[in-house]
């Protein structure tokens, strides 16, 4: 039996800071669906789901939601039709609680005499964090207290209470825009396991991700969008990665999808070293070596002391014991400025919370590590810095109306090659990639690897921390693997000879 349609979108258009971003894309979801939404950067997905949770208006089209128009003027008139969302960029109040922040909007349904009972927000609270199996969060506990993935669980949390808040025989519609992007395998089974409990009662789900992976574990249907327009609609019977693939970019792939060939052996030098390095209560007896033009992967769960590591190589931390050197001479950051003079900087993981400024134009984000660069006698030139944003504009083909273009009006993944093109502008000879393709399109991703591999020819070196595990991998000469703050293995990563995942899981869990 046909399952009765939930929510459709027809022939939407959007247009804004002089872009085109949708032009006529279509959307069905039915009840107890899961539809998998895909697609390149600054192909559509967001903008489409904003406009469906209320936060701007479409252009042109119309929406329907169980068979009436569809067109809320904010996020809560869009709650109150039965539609929650969960953001790609996250939209939980950091200076709240856990448990403020699940019920914001919805204080009124503890109200006695005027006064917000607290003691049962929190108790409510609690209940709604066990049925996601997010019991081990305390929902006294203040949002910015929190890690990047606690976080995301409280905001799953939080849309998935919305489907029992006064919907008890409406059926709902969730749109989910890249959960797992800062989740563990082990938090992405258990969203996949929610996301299931929801259609099982009939609600419905959109589910964007650029894991191709689980877009076909997860979903029953998917479209495919490109350049604002729809470029495909299959059954998850019929569909496959490199269909996806195909359809998100509008080529098959044509060389090796982590430049195996481009893998080049690094030198005998060592660039940097850490002797016996430790930094109290996360990590300790550290002793790694970077050799010039080698990417040096590390794997580890959150919390193994991996992200902590690369934070003291770029000065973000200060080490409690052992020794840094950085090319033959010891060393003791203060400052990721001291760092940079020295040739290091790091792509951060937060992109927007470390990695851009959202005010500040494309051009003038690309030249914040590199000023001295384009100097004159100590006067930076405008037109050296517009040349500068124009040439990795070309390069790294991003996604903008222009140099001028301010940094918020730019896709995510956009975003993330913007912050790439800062680190390879800033000219430094060791970059660690924290997470450099999260939020980033599968044709990005290549892009990304193929430029990573000029980088090493050239002699610079990279520590990675991978995106995924096969990412890892497939892009280091040697792989470190951490757990609870100790390296557990070390494993060769020639392009011939690739150590397997599960020999590497083993030393991480």
């Amino acid at each position: 039996m046909e399952k009765k349609l939930l929510f459709s979108a027809n022939n939407i258009t959007k247009s804004f800071y002089g872009t085109q971003a949708l032009k006529g894309v279509d959307l069905e979801v039915h009840e107890g669906e899961v539809v998998g939404l895909v697609g390149e950067n600054g192909a559509g997905k967001s903008t489409l789901l904003k406009i469906i949770i209320g936060v701007q208006p479409q252009t042109s089209g119309e929406m329907t939601m169980h068979g009436k128009p569809f067109m809320p003027e904010d996020p809560m008139a869009a709650n109150k039709a039965g539609v929650g969302m969960v953001f790609q960029e996250q939209s939980l109040i950091v200076n709240l609680s856990v448990g403020q922040n699940i019920f914001f909007g919805h204080e009124k349904d503890f109200k006695h005499l005027g006064f917000v009972n607290w003691s049962k927000v929190y108790e409510e609270s609690k209940r709604v964090l066990e049925e996601v199996n997010c019991g081990y969060i305390n929902p006294r506990t203040k949002v910015i207290d929190l890690n990047f993935a606690t976080r995301q669980m409280v905001e799953i949390a939080k849309v998935v209470n919305m489907t029992k808040s006064g919907h008890d025989n409406q059926k709902c519609l969730i749109l989910l825009d890249e959960p797992t992007s800062v989740l563990n395998e082990a938090e992405v089974q258990n969203l996949f396991t929610e996301i299931r409990k929801l259609t099982a009662k009939g609600h419905g789900v959109v589910f964007v991700s650029h894991h191709l992976d689980e877009v076909l574990e997860i979903s029953d249907r998917i479209y495919v969008y490109k350049d604002g327009e729809n470029a495909g609609n299959m059954d998850i019977k019929d569909a496959t990665e490199e269909k996806l693939y195909a359809a998100m970019v509008g080529r098959e792939t044509t060389t090796e999808y982590y430049h195996l060939a481009q893998q080049r052996k690094p030198d005998e030098e060592i660039v940097l070293e850490t002797k016996d390095m430790g930094l109290s209560g996360v990590f300790k007896h550290c002793n790694i070596k970077l050799h010039k033009g080698e990417i040096l992967g590390i794997c580890g769960v959150v919390g193994s002391g991996k992200e902590e590591i690369c934070s003291v190589v770029c000065g973000d931390l200060k080490p409690t014991s052992g020794e840094l050197h950085v090319k033959g001479r010891r060393v003791n950051y203060s400052s990721p400025s001291q760092a940079l003079q020295d040739g290091i900087l790091m792509i951060p993981m937060e992109r927007h919370a470390e990695g851009i400024v959202r005010s500040m134009t494309v051009a003038e984000n690309i030249a914040l590590s590199n000023a001295p660069l384009l100097s004159e006698r100590g006067i930076v030139r405008k037109k050296k810095i517009d040349d500068q944003a124009n040439a990795w504009i070309q390069k790294l083909r991003i996604k903008t109306t222009g140099k001028d273009a301010e940094m918020m009006s730019l896709s995510g993944g956009n975003q993330q090659k913007v912050v790439f093109a800062r680190a390879l502008a800033s000219e430094a000879d060791i970059i660690i990639l924290n997470h450099p393709t999260r939020g980033v399109d599968v044709g990005a991703k290549e892009e990304i690897y193929a430029l990573t591999r000029e980088v090493v020819a050239q002699g610079k070196s990279v520590i990675l921390l991978g995106d995924t595990m096969d990412e890892c991998i497939g892009m280091s000469n040697r792989v470190i693997v951490m757990k609870d703050g100790l390296i557990t293995g070390e494993f060769q990563a020639d392009a011939g000879e690739k150590p397997s995942q599960v020999s590497i899981v083993t030393l991480m869990m």
